[in-house]
């Protein structure tokens, strides 16, 4: 593969710290852009490939400055940023030449229309609408919209669809309903093979999962290494949505009472596309997934 220079926003993160460490092994070039005033610098890794530019977010001038040189951009940022935080970047990659951007996808799936319409994911959409505009004035630009599913190791480890550490969960709905999964490592993977794929991967979504797992599933494979019994509540997702849209109703909603409670909405309610084996990109990046062992061997290091 030619190396080519990418620079990661939100660089500090769950997803871009990983993301980091793929391209660099991977043989890339990478900038990692961090907010003027930041101390998070302090948790990347040092590496004679990788170049650290603080940068103002608000500033197409210092974006730009930033980015000249690069061929492709990586938005990592959280789910909670606001909507059109990452216009500024776009416009900026646009201004110095770069021909890839990845958005701040790399979740559930922006292309089905009910999750499209969980507030949780307006920034999302917006960017998407945006880059679509931008894509069709500047023919040299393009993007990629990574969905992974939720984050698995991720998840495991902050109780996102059951809690290893505790042998509790939430269950939603039975518990049986499929998800597709996947590791940040898996993610990172996937971005360096899109690099390789440019053509046959620009200017829509993608697919890529480790796993497909239910909750009742994972609970079963955790049971099977340790043996211990878990403690259960059940629930509805459609219990859970309305609980959420009521707390955004409030003066000051809590995001711990919306945020969340929407994201497993996303990914454990019917209907919401959460399963992506009907139309998955594996074969084309090369994602090999998970069998049985290494999902219980994941699953063991949570417990």
């Amino acid at each position: 593969m030619t190396s080519m220079k990418v620079a990661i926003a939100g660089a500090t993160g769950a997803a871009g710290i990983p993301m980091i460490q793929e391209l660099l092994a991977a043989g890339h070039l990478v900038t990692a852009l961090t907010r003027v005033g930041s101390s998070g610098a302090s948790k990347l890794p040092s590496h004679p490939n990788l170049s650290i530019v603080a940068v103002d977010y608000e500033s197409i001038s210092s974006l730009t400055n930033a980015l000249e040189g690069h061929q492709a951009v990586v938005a990592c940022f959280g789910v909670a940023t606001p909507i059109g935080s990452q216009d500024v970047l776009i416009d900026a990659s646009v201004v110095a030449g770069v021909s890839r951007f990845f958005p701040a996808e790399f979740g559930t799936d922006t292309d089905n229309s009910r999750c499209a319409n969980l507030p949780v994911f307006a920034n999302k959409v917006h960017a998407l609408e945006y880059l679509k505009k931008k894509v069709q004035a500047n023919p040299g630009f393009s993007y990629t919209a990574l969905c992974p599913g939720a984050f698995l190791d991720w998840g495991l480890k902050h109780a996102f669809f059951v809690d290893p550490k505790t042998h509790s969960a939430t269950i939603y709905d039975g518990g049986n309903l499929p998800f597709s999964t996947t590791t940040l490592t898996t993610i990172s993977k996937a971005v360096v093979s899109i690099l390789a794929h440019l053509e046959e991967t620009q200017n829509r979504h993608l697919y890529i999962h480790d796993a497909v797992v239910t909750q009742n599933q994972l609970i079963a494979i955790a049971k099977k290494i340790d043996g211990k019994d878990w403690d259960l509540a059940h629930t509805t997702t459609s219990s859970a949505e309305a609980s959420a849209y009521e707390e955004l109703e409030k003066e000051k909603p809590d995001p711990m009472k919306f945020l969340f409670p929407l994201l497993q909405v996303s990914v454990l309610a019917e209907g919401y596309g959460g399963d992506f084996s009907a139309h998955l990109d594996n074969k084309l990046l090369g994602i090999e997934g998970m069998d049985d062992a290494e999902l219980a061997s994941l699953m063991a290091r949570y417990l």
